[in-house]
Order: C-alpha cells, then structure tokens, then sequence
C-alpha cells in the first residue's frame, strides 16, 4: 500500500494545502487537495475517494474534479459517504445551485461521479483495477484489493474515521474528531495495523474551542492514544495543523516525546 500526501493541514495558504491522502494513485482519502497536488492524467486515473465528512476542506475539490475528469473516463468515480455526508452532498454540494449535480451529469446511467452509501462499522471492497467489486472483501487480499470501514468519531457532523486493510497490513485515519471511544476499541483489534494517521488542529490555549468544533489539542491526543494498545509499535502520524498556529501547536507536540511519531509533511510517500 502506497500512501502519497497531497494536503495535510487545517487550512490553506501558499505553503498549506487541506487533507487529502492518495492510495496506489486510484483511491483518495478526503479531497482537500487533489485538482493543485495531481496532473489531469493522475487526476482521471482515480476510481474511489473515500470521503470522511461534508466540512469544506474535505470536500472542496469534488466540485473541481468532476469539471476536470468529465468525458475522460469510462466509469464514475465513486464517493463512499456515510449515509448524512451522502445527503449534505446531495442536498448541499452537487444541487445545480453551488455546483452542477455532477451525479447526474451527463446523464443519470453514466455520471461523472457516484455517491455509494456506507453504513457506520459495516465493511465494503475496493476491487483491484479491472475486477469486480464483491459484496464482502476475500479474507486474503490481492495488491490493489481493500477492505475499508468506518467507524463513527466525535465531530459537530457525522465523521467517518477509516480502518483501511490492503494485502500488507491495515491503517487508520481519523477524520476529524474530538475525544472518543469507539474508533480505538475497534483500531485495538486489528492485528495487522501498519500505521495510525491522527487529527491535530489547535494549541492547548484553545482547548475549549477545539472541544465545541471536534478537534484534537496536543493534551488531548496525549490522553487519547493512552487507549491504544501497542500504541509505542504503531507508527504514529500527525496531520491537520492549522497554519496560523502551526508553530506552536508543532512545539506542543514535540514536548509530548512521543514515540514512533511523524509530523506529516507535503512531501511525504509512505509504503505500508
């Protein structure tokens, strides 16, 4: 499993670009930045962004990527929502009024792009290119095949965290959240969990504010990954720093000495 960085803040400036991870070139997570981090080719060759919540920063380039990819592809790009990010972007995003209803564009048989709806804690499969999706992913995956599930966090509206499972291992992402339990109880029982990619977005002065908007501060993550098991061998990686407290939070962080961390960077390209 190969996991490119296109965007891993909490804002944009001309040094920050919003979350957006790419798995094998085909499959994104969140679409914060995929139309200024990827070339028109790369941006066809996806099949799958997996998308966590309806907040702007993680939705931002559907809107770009569909006007980009129409008339280029064969099959739509299929969203994979949960059931109310699948009705904010019905009723919100693609309405013909913010942005063309690009799910029905050209025509309702063969859109640019297809909104698949994934139930809270259930399982689905991403086929490897050119196969057939199954209703339930092999025990045994081959390169290319995933199993993805999401599993509810603490955020104002529904956030989906991800345990993605490849033919060499499993990661988490974590959306955005708060404090929460569900996600480490299911994450404590994945045997094979290659690396944790884990929300930061404020310094602990704003500790009440990341409380009312569902985010991390460096105390707080401290408190949560002591719910992890094994959390010391799990390779830990921080993303979602907001640009205009980057520095300090990025202090905050580093007094935590966190073992087997990394700071996520733009340029970063990970093989699990």
């Amino acid at each position: 499993m190969r996991v490119r960085v296109l965007g891993c803040h909490g804002g944009e400036t001309p040094r920050h670009r919003t979350t957006c991870l790419l798995i094998d070139e085909r499959i994104t997570i969140d679409a914060g930045a995929v139309c200024r981090s990827l070339t028109i080719d790369e941006q066809v060759a996806i099949d799958h962004m997996l998308v966590s919540h309806s907040h702007m920063d993680h939705v931002k380039d559907l809107a770009l990527l569909a006007d980009q990819v129409i008339g280029r592809r064969q099959s739509p790009i299929v969203l994979h929502c949960g059931p109310e990010t699948a009705e904010t972007l019905r009723s919100s995003y693609f309405n013909n009024f913010l942005w063309p209803d690009f799910t029905r564009i050209p025509t309702v048989d063969k859109p640019v792009m297809r909104i698949a709806v994934r139930e809270p804690l259930s399982r689905f499969h991403l086929p490897a290119p050119g196969a057939e999706s199954a209703a339930v992913a092999p025990t045994t995956l081959a390169d290319g095949e995933y199993e993805v599930r999401y599993v509810p966090v603490t955020h104002p509206v529904e956030s989906m965290a991800m345990l993605i499972r490849g033919s060499t291992g499993s990661i988490l992402y974590s959306s955005d959240t708060g404090p929460t339990t569900k996600l480490w109880e299911v994450a404590n029982a994945v045997t094979d969990l290659r690396g944790m990619f884990v929300e930061l977005s404020f310094p602990n002065h704003m500790q009440a504010l990341a409380d009312v908007v569902g985010h991390y501060t460096p105390q707080t993550l401290a408190a949560e990954l002591k719910k992890i098991n094994r959390r010391d061998e799990i390779p830990l990686f921080v993303y979602h720093l907001k640009p205009g407290f980057y520095e300090q939070t990025k202090r905050e962080l580093d007094a935590l000495n966190l073992k087997n961390m990394h700071l996520v960077e733009l340029t970063d390209d990970f093989a699990f």
